[in-house]
């Protein structure tokens, strides 16, 4: 898919930039040929490490538990990568002054690639190791011709990958967990999920999203139910024959709508984000199962 939408062979131009934490500002930070070719050599090692994952492209599930990594991606509009889209629609920047005193403020770094055909693309880096060097100071040597030589500058530290890309039409994520805090999917989640999750039918689930700014795990799965497309053709009747296998327990409300005990709720957000099943293989009654982890597959696969 990315290699479809830019070209890490023919990059022609390479801005640099980092977010600073404190005021929330992006900046360019200018750069010499050396830098940009290393930049260059990054992304290329990015796209190489997608393409050793042994796993298909699949759309980022906000509610998934990812473990090792999987080939994933996400539509740049997507309202949750709201964050990510800025970073690449951010245009011209200003370029810091002092950068070295704004170092240790750095929150993520990125670089603006454009390839022969004018396409653009941004990968971008939490900035966990770029700062660390700089708690090195005055310990830092260089090899000169058999000799040790004290590095008397602030030295910072470029990473092997980028954790993730953004091209024209999709974010491409490496590093699930700091992508996710650079485009502050929990505090996103929180603002949408509640005001989404009532809209499924027979379930009142207001008591719920109560919860939601404080369980940020039953945020994300409310916000996954909620951008389901099948959301409306849910069925009362399915719902709760699963329900009553995994112990969830309804009243019926005077609107007729259905409301789970309150110890319930986190088990049947979970059973309607599809992490709960009941299995049964030896026609002796089965058992109900609950799923962290999931990949859509097809009948083929």
């Amino acid at each position: 898919m990315i290699n479809a939408e830019f070209d890490g062979g023919a990059i022609e131009s390479v801005n640099f930039g980092v977010r600073l934490r404190s005021s929330g500002n992006m900046y360019f930070v200018p750069t010499d040929a050396g830098t940009k070719n290393a930049l260059r050599a990054i992304y290329r090692d990015t796209v190489f490490a997608f393409y050793g994952i042994l796993t298909d492209w699949e759309a980022y599930d906000i509610s998934e538990d990812y473990g090792v990594r999987r080939r994933i991606y996400a539509d740049k509009e997507n309202e949750f990568m709201a964050d990510l889209s800025a970073v690449f629609g951010a245009g011209a920047l200003d370029d810091i002054a002092n950068f070295q005193n704004h170092a240790q403020d750095v929150d993520y770094y990125f670089a603006e690639f454009t390839d022969n055909q004018n396409r653009r693309a941004v990968g971008i880096k939490k900035a966990t190791r770029f700062k660390g060097t700089i708690a090195a100071r005055n310990r830092l040597v260089r090899l000169v011709d058999d000799t040790l030589v004290f590095i008397e500058e602030d030295v910072l530290r470029l990473d092997e990958e980028f954790d993730l890309i953004v091209t024209d039409a999709h974010v491409y994520i490496l590093n699930v967990g700091p992508m996710e805090q650079v485009a502050k999917i929990v505090a996103n989640v929180a603002a949408t999920a509640a005001a989404k999750v009532q809209a499924i039918h027979d379930m009142d689930l207001s008591r719920i999203v109560v919860q939601i700014g404080s369980h940020p795990r039953v945020a994300r799965q409310a916000a996954s139910v909620a951008a389901n497309p099948n959301l409306a053709a849910f069925q009362r009747a399915p719902i709760e024959a699963l329900a009553a296998q995994h112990g969830i327990k309804f009243k019926e409300l005077e609107n007729g709508r259905l409301q789970c005990r309150v110890q319930d709720h986190a088990k049947l957000i979970e059973l309607l984000d599809a992490r709960r099943y009941h299995l049964d293989l030896a026609g002796d009654g089965g058992d109900p199962y609950r799923a962290s982890g999931r990949q859509r597959v097809s009948a083929a696969d």
